[in-house]
């Protein structure tokens, strides 16, 4: 696919930084510890010394204040350069929901409706594989993951604030195409935060970094929060990650300068906002307490009210997506189940992970930022709740349930027609087994029996990763769609081969991501 980039306004950056040794910094985390934080801190150092990361930061939020803050490990995989409590973090796709909040602002503002099309908001995106595709595409479809887009970054994109509007224009219009209509489902993609960040831009005037700084950050007193690498720069106390250091080979290793982590304009929206725990715990506050100044209560309660279900959970758990946020009614720890709302997003860039959990009940909230990317902390989490929090009851989690009359309506003949092409599921006793022959063709071993998690929610082996498997859809017994965050298969009554996509096979490329929402944390 060739990439075309459009001259575009704002200036460029030119930023060459390297490895610092001493930043001019506070460390808020200078007293001695609570001891009844001590179990945490053990976890977090027994998570950090079994990950890629070398730093990690924590902060704990509890009625309304924080209450514990520490970093720990180095902010350089080189250096002995400690994590403060103020080291800068990439947040990953927890930026999304900050992403909601800028766009709700002029939905209040009376600038924007959420039943606004893209074709209202942003016209000259311009769809060139499906020109409808603009007037039926809804801003609350883009902040609630509805958009149908295929989930598509370009790390090697450059840094200057026009190219969210150039890349939109350019090759995003161009190139880029939806995997199912607008609405149907809800299915991970970050050109969905993209595009309202786009809007939000355009309604406002001011470049998106600028308007988020003025409308949301600093109104919630986060005023060390950055979405510009330049900014994160001038700033001097940040960490460097462990990841990717080359994307066509997927190597991955230690970063040692800021330079070489990318800052594409266009992928902002989506998820590179840079912070600490501290800070961050402002949103926490506001979600739960609000602030009129920065958002009606109406509007802060769409939020975290669900919009559209995700359709991963068993009977009897409700797993949701409000706007920016995956919601659900209880913890999913181990085999047990624990009642209580919760609001949280993870994230990951090509180097740091984050976790960002609020508990609204029981006004308490926990943010871990690691230097790494793909890190797993989930054992500090559940140690924070173990140790932290009163929290209702356990009960055994829900079975999925398995109807195997369910399955012939899955049966049939599929198809992704600009990425992985057909897609046929036939039936074997009780099992369903899957044969993808584009996948075949270009050299992928794709392991036809497919692993059930319950009648409607499947697994399938892709050169040994597994990817899950959603039908969804009912129409005369028969089911409409198969999902993947990577590709959507559509029914069609035609069992012939369709004709070869024109972009075809996207598979296992980094993207800003949360964990899969189905993962159980570990048990206690």
């Amino acid at each position: 696919m060739t990439l075309l980039l459009l001259a575009c306004n704002g200036p460029a950056e030119d930023v060459h930084v390297d490895p610092i040794d001493t930043v001019d910094s506070v460390d808020t985390a200078s007293e001695p510890r609570d001891p009844r934080f001590d179990p945490l801190a053990e976890a977090l150092l027994a998570d950090l010394a079994d990950s890629a990361a070398s730093g990690v930061s924590v902060a704990v939020w509890q009625d309304g204040e924080v209450v514990y803050a520490e970093g720990f490990g180095s902010a350089r995989s080189d250096s002995q350069l400690p994590v403060k409590t103020t080291t800068l973090f990439q947040i990953g796709s927890t930026t999304k929901f900050q992403t909601a909040i800028g766009l709700l602002q002029q939905v209040e503002d009376g600038l924007l409706s959420l039943d606004d099309s893209l074709a209202d908001t942003a016209p000259l995106v311009d769809f060139a594989l499906g020109p409808e595709w603009n007037e039926q595409i809804a801003l609350q479809h883009l902040i609630s993951h509805q958009g149908g887009f295929y989930d598509w970054l370009d790390w090697s994109a450059g840094s200057n604030d026009g190219l969210l509007q150039g890349t939109s224009y350019g090759t995003f219009s161009e190139y880029l195409w939806l995997m199912s209509p607008p609405g149907s489902f809800w299915n991970y993609s970050n050109p969905n935060f993209v595009m309202a960040g786009l809007v939000s831009e355009l309604h406002d005037g001011r470049a998106w970094p600028d308007l988020m700084v003025d409308k949301v950050y600093q109104p919630l007193g986060m005023d060390r929060t950055f979405l510009r690498r330049s900014q994160v720069a001038a700033d001097g106390d940040y960490a460097l990650g462990t990841g990717f250091v080359n994307l066509e080979t997927g190597a991955q290793g230690d970063i040692s300068s800021l330079d070489q982590i990318p800052d594409p304009a266009w992928a902002r929206p989506a998820g590179l906002a840079w912070s600490t725990p501290t800070q961050m715990m402002a949103l926490a506050e506001f979600l739960v307490d609000g602030d009129p100044s920065v958002l009606s209560d109406e509007l802060r309660e769409q939020m975290t009210s669900p919009q559209v279900a995700l359709e991963l959970a068993p009977p009897g758990v409700s797993l949701d997506y409000g706007y920016g946020l995956m919601l659900t009614d209880g913890l999913h720890i181990g085999d047990d189940y624990i009642r209580t709302p919760v609001w949280n997003h993870g994230g990951n860039t090509l180097h740091f992970t984050s976790i960002f959990y609020v508990l609204p009940d029981e006004r308490f909230a926990i943010i871990i930022l690691s230097s790494g990317y793909g890190t797993r902390f989930e054992g500090s989490l559940v140690t924070a709740l173990d140790t932290l929090v009163e929290l209702p009851e356990a009960e055994p989690y829900p079975d999925f349930e398995f109807d195997a009359d369910a399955l012939d309506a899955h049966v049939g003949h599929y198809v992704d027609a600009n990425n992985v092409g057909d897609i046929f599921v036939s039936r074997e006793g009780d099992g369903l087994s899957v044969s993808m022959p584009l996948l075949d063709e270009l050299g992928y071993t794709v392991t036809p029996k497919l692993e059930p998690a319950s009648s409607d929610i499947w697994y399938v082996s892709i050169n040994g990763t597994w990817y899950d498997l959603t039908f969804l859809g009912q129409e005369e017994g028969q089911t409409l769609f198969v999902r993947n965050r990577a590709f959507v298969g559509t029914r069609t009554a035609d069992q012939a081969i369709a004709a070869s996509p024109s972009h075809p096979v996207k598979l296992g490329v980094p993207l800003i991501s949360s964990p899969p929402p189905m993962l159980a944390l570990p048990a206690r």
